[in-house]
């Protein structure tokens, strides 16, 4: 019964920290290409680059929130 509830709890965190990086990350990745591309005028590769930067900076950080939050009810 143990193992159920640690898994139950497992899949719930990993299914909102999902969501949550679903909604954050497809408006910021398409913020961060037009910014670079048509303001910046940098390439395309460059462009690839600052969003993998920007997207790896925010899933880091929040994944270390949601973490914490869920820590509270172990």
């Amino acid at each position: 019964m143990v193992q159920n509830s640690k898994l139950r709890k497992a899949l719930h965190e990993a299914t909102v920290d999902t969501a949550i990086g679903a909604i954050i990350m497809f408006p910021l990745s398409v913020a961060v290409i037009k910014l670079c591309i048509d303001y910046l005028e940098t390439s395309s590769e460059m462009a690839a680059f600052i969003n993998f930067l920007s997207l790896t900076g925010v899933a880091i950080v929040r994944k270390a929130l949601v973490r914490l939050r869920f820590s509270k009810w172990d």
